[in-house]
């Protein structure tokens, strides 16, 4: 949000000050800015009350000093997950994007790492074993509503950090944020092409294609490029996520984005309907104190892969379908739990 301050000195003029057109003029746009703000304040606090699941009053939200989540060794890790929705018919809780963003502010690094959804695990706290994606959903339904610990537990488990907290989006709240923003560009090197995933039921126009060069890309198109898998891979796909993200993060913070009242009161309410997380008002408060004093921070990226140097491999398990198990073995998250914890200082 945007600070606001001005700066006057006393003038001597026969006509009472108080009195002056110029005085009144100032008056009027004070007040309108004393209600943007504290419009402004009390929506926040309502947003951030919701998707937390707060019951703070909205004014104790916002006049808390706030504290940033604990970090470990200097490190503050954040789970990104990417939903398709509750509502939607194709498995509405299913974890399409697993992400940790980690955040090392001494140092003004912050780090991607991805997670694929096939990745096939124990799920915690269970004797059942399945994909990645689908251990919010088993702990999210049938109102458990256990999705966001049980995936920082397990993620803490293949990537040996602290999962400070959790954030969970849907398609239709990122499609949302992306038009708000009026859209974001995305430079490729190469055509992109997706022919097979989303004939069925016309998604994405059936057949989904963008030209080499500068692709100016709207939520809807943003969204396609980010799913598309059938004819490239999983792996890529988690790499354009990464590529979507940093540039809406790059237009959400810029100062043009948070000096536009409308832009701004659009962003909390697509934030409020559609992110969930367990993060406290008080610690969304001090974790955006702390953390938006990164500037021109150094972003490192990674993706678990089924590669020479992905840590990942396709075992033989009659049954389970396309699946992906550490190299070093089922459930041997050592080689995956040593690059997340090096991943600033180890060459990739």
């Amino acid at each position: 949000m945007g600070f606001f301050s001005s700066q006057s000195s006393p003038r001597r003029d026969k006509v009472r000050f108080y009195k002056k057109k110029k005085f009144k003029a100032v008056v009027v746009i004070l007040i309108l800015l004393l209600v943007v703000v504290g419009y402004f304040a009390w929506k926040t606090g309502l947003i951030m009350n919701k998707i937390s699941g707060s019951k703070n009053s909205v004014l104790g939200s916002l006049l808390s000093s706030g504290s940033a989540p604990q970090s470990e060794d200097g490190r503050t890790n954040i789970l990104l997950l990417g939903m398709r929705g509750a509502d939607d018919p194709h498995g509405g809780l299913l974890a399409d994007s697993i992400m940790v963003a980690s955040f090392d502010t001494k140092n003004n690094k912050v780090a991607l790492i991805s997670v694929p959804r096939d990745l096939y695990v124990q799920i915690p706290d269970t004797n059942e074993r399945g994909k990645l994606n689908s251990v919010y959903g088993h702990w999210e339904g049938s109102g458990r509503g256990q999705g966001i610990p049980e995936m920082e537990k397990m993620m803490g488990t293949i990537t040996g950090l602290k999962i400070d907290h959790a954030i969970a989006i849907n398609f239709n709240g990122f499609k949302q944020l992306i038009d708000t923003m009026g859209g974001v560009d995305v430079k490729l090197s190469k055509p992109f092409s997706e022919t097979k995933q989303f004939v069925e039921g016309n998604e994405c126009g059936g057949v989904f294609n963008l030209p080499a060069g500068t692709n100016h890309m709207d939520g809807l198109k943003a969204l396609c490029y980010a799913r598309a898998r059938e004819n490239t891979s999983d792996f890529d796909r988690s790499k354009r996520q990464q590529v979507i993200i940093k540039a809406l993060k790059d237009k959400m913070v810029s100062v043009g984005t948070l000096a536009d009242f409308n832009k701004v009161n659009k962003i909390l309410s697509i934030i409020g309907n559609n992110v969930k997380t367990d993060l406290t008002p008080e610690e969304m408060k001090g974790f955006y104190d702390q953390y938006s004093n990164m500037k021109e921070a150094d972003v490192v990226q990674r993706v678990f892969e089924n590669s020479d140097k992905g840590l990942l491999t396709v075992p033989n398990i009659a049954g389970a379908g396309y699946i992906l198990v550490p190299t070093a073995g089922e459930d041997n998250y050592s080689q995956l739990q040593d690059a997340c914890r090096n991943i600033f200082t180890q060459q990739q």
